[in-house]
């Protein structure tokens, strides 16, 4: 960025003089084509000076735009410049935008100096600001002016006026008020952060935030740790923009060094808490995200939760904060959360943002992520020893209540990491050499029944091995026509009833009867369903099908999006009452209705019929009237409810699904009811 500098008055005498110039050019360059006009003269010259008069009208229109925000930075004395001999030489950029986001920056941060103070009106014109926040000058010169000790700062104040109006009930919009300003400050701070915004303000200032993190203020009577109100600031993140890799690779890694410090050294967890919660108004804090804490519960959070918080929406971001062993500890950062600070989550009950930075975190198809998950897996496996054992009635017990209920809000993000790696947790059960190292087949049975406390994880997991079932049918079909596709299916359909039974364990166990767990498993094969159907539902988002022609020239990809596209319509309409699908009298009967209707739809994308049933086409709706006859455009077939439905009713006849996958049933219970029995040591029931 280059700058011009300016002296007063001289740069007031210089915008006049352009401006007189400006205005007495276009008059010459007038008078002038009215004389060349009158005389039948070429009047180019005078065109010449009309444009160049023009020019120069622009070049005073700029320097009167400078002059404008020259005299506001005078107005506000916001220092931009230097002082020499001769008076003030004030530093304008050369770009007219880059100035206002300077002036701009510099009066917002005066604004939030005057509004920590609580001046009402600095506060009001603050929020006037907000729009600014995607200009990069503005957000330097705004961190520049305010510094990493007045964002810590500016912060606590803020809380202490919301804690002396929630008290008081003095003013409901001032709350409102600092929540928008808390938001601008979490918007300015991660972009200031970024390295890859043109916002960065370098590492130094990165270092800056750590040193008065870890620094004691004092605001009034309120004595706090700096990272406690600059945690303010984070949990008002909502990830537009998300917080940088290097922001919790500097300041995120080094929060939790310091609070580990503080637990280690006094009582556990001082100065763990946000300072909202330390004044009591974390309800009037809310995050930029989704509320935190329990439904109809008073929120609390520590430092660490609303760290999570903003880490969260960066798969980058929160890695970097996870997957890092400080200098002098035995233990990864991620392991470190998911052992000694367990409890810390459970204090404060507020479960969602650590959740969430686990799903970011563990969820991806790279190494690191699968590598990490792994490590989560083996960590939780071990904290679930003792926790399901066998009763003296022969059937699964939770021996330990306690365990599983400080371990419990971690039931779901796991499902949906182990639904993000549904192929590795599907090697360790059916693999000789699987993804995941170090968990056994009756531990990754201890995994399943954990998850399976949670409906929505167990509901992730079906769904994931529905869609891994569903590409192992299309490879089947690539490789050899489907000719071995029960081969294929019997490993998948073992796995689905690792998948069930777990769950249907985990219910009884919680002392739920029989037909209790039947009902709320036939109910989460539904809701999988919903999920999985429909034209924004998993099946469309995997396999494209979404607006596709169904008679498109049968490519690979072809193959398999018409494939999917007839399932998802074969699911939906077996979700409704009445079908075979809903009489299914259990779970394990509807999951091979739906794995029947998945071979039905492979079988008909194929398109490769026998002799047989080209020849039970005659005088069928959906058939040709040609000799001999032949199937119509699927297009065509869809269309029509009651075609679609007897071409169905033909296609099921002539393919033969029931007793093909009879072995493939067989295979699921078999799994269901003697495997997962035997990896808790329990009776068949």
């Amino acid at each position: 960025m280059s700058f011009s500098g300016v002296k007063l008055p001289e740069f007031d005498t210089l915008v006049t003089r352009h401006t007189a110039a400006a205005r007495q050019m276009e008059e010459l360059a007038s008078r002038l084509y009215g004389e060349l006009t009158s005389a039948g003269l070429d009047t180019t010259p005078a065109e010449r000076i009309r444009k160049l008069a023009a020019q120069v009208g622009q070049e005073a229109e700029d320097l009167r735009n400078r002059q404008r925000i020259v005299r506001e930075i005078e107005r506000h004395k916001i220092n931009l410049g230097a002082s020499v001999a001769t008076g003030s030489l004030i530093a304008v950029p050369d770009s007219l935008r880059q100035a206002q986001g300077q002036l701009d920056g510099a009066l917002a941060a005066k604004a939030a100096i005057a509004a920590g103070r609580g001046d009402a009106k600095a506060m009001a014109e603050l929020q006037r600001y907000a729009g600014r926040v995607n200009d990069p000058d503005f957000v330097k010169t705004f961190l520049a002016k305010l510094g990493a000790k007045g964002m810590t700062e500016l912060s606590a104040a803020l809380g202490l006026q919301v804690r002396a109006n929630v008290t008081s009930k003095r003013d409901p919009q001032q709350v409102k008020q600092v929540q928008q300003v808390m938001k601008l400050l979490a918007t300015a701070l991660a972009k200031g952060t970024d390295p890859e915004d043109q916002a960065f303000m370098g590492d130094t200032f990165l270092d800056q935030l750590k040193k008065e993190g870890r620094a004691e203020h004092k605001a009034l009577e309120v004595t706090y740790v700096g990272y406690q109100a600059q945690a303010l600031i984070w949990r008002a993140s909502d990830g537009k923009p998300p917080f940088s890799k290097r922001f919790m690779e500097v300041v995120g890694r080094d929060a939790i060094v310091h609070q580990k410090e503080l637990s280690d050294s006094r009582i556990p967890y001082a100065n763990s808490m946000d300072l909202a919660t330390v004044l009591g108004i974390s309800d009037s804090m809310q995050p930029g995200g989704p509320r935190m804490g329990q439904p109809g519960e008073p929120i609390k959070a520590s430092v660490i939760d609303d760290l999570a918080q903003a880490a969260q929406y960066s798969q980058p971001a929160a890695q970097a904060l996870l997957f890092h062993t400080p200098k002098g500890w035995d233990k990864s950062i991620m392991k470190y959360l998911l052992t000694d600070r367990l409890d810390g989550f459970n204090m404060t009950g507020n479960y969602a943002p650590f959740a969430g930075l686990l799903r970011t975190a563990l969820s991806g198809k790279d190494k690191e992520s699968l590598k990490y998950a792994n490590e989560a897996l083996t960590i939780l496996k071990d904290e679930l020893k003792g926790v399901f054992e066998l009763g003296g009635d022969g059937k699964l017990q939770i021996a330990k209540q306690d365990q599983l209920k400080r371990l419990s809000f971690l039931a779901g993000p796991i499902g949906s990491i182990m639904a993000a790696h549904i192929d590795q947790v599907f090697g360790v059960l059916e693999d000789g050499e699987p993804g995941l190292r170090g968990v056994r087949a009756d531990e990754m049975d201890r995994l399943l029944a954990f998850v399976g406390s949670d409906a929505a994880a167990t509901k992730a997991l079906v769904e994931a091995e529905m869609q891994r079932m569903l590409s192992m049918m299309h490879e089947s079909y690539r490789r050899d026509g489907g000719e071995q596709i029960n081969e294929v299916l019997l490993p998948e359909a073992r796995f689905m009833g690792h998948i069930l039974e777990t769950r249907r364990l985990y219910l009884l166990a919680q002392a739920k009867s029989d037909e209790q767990a039947r009902e709320e498993m036939k109910s989460l094969i539904n809701s999988a369903l919903s999920e999985l159907t429909g034209p924004t539902g998993k099946l469309a988002a995997r396999f494209g099908l979404l607006g596709e022609k169904a008679n498109e020239k049968l490519t690979p990809m072809a193959f398999e999006k018409l494939s999917a596209l007839l399932v998802d319509r074969m699911l939906q309409e077996g979700m409704t009452t009445g079908s075979a699908l809903q009489q299914a009298s259990n779970e394990r009967m509807m999951t091979m209705s739906m794995i029947k209707t998945m071979v039905l739809g492979t079988r008909i994308a194929r398109g490769q019929w026998s002799a047989e049933a080209r020849a039970d086409l005659k005088g069928k709706s959906f058939a040709t009237d040609s000799q001999p006859p032949a199937l119509k455009p699927l297009d065509e077939i869809r269309a029509d409810p009651v075609m679609f439905d007897d071409f169905i009713a033909w296609a099921r006849w002539h393919t033969k699904v029931e007793s093909t996958l009879q072995t493939v049933k067989e295979a699921m219970d078999n799994s269901a009811g003697v495997d997962v029995h035997e990896s808790f040591k329990v009776e068949t029931y």
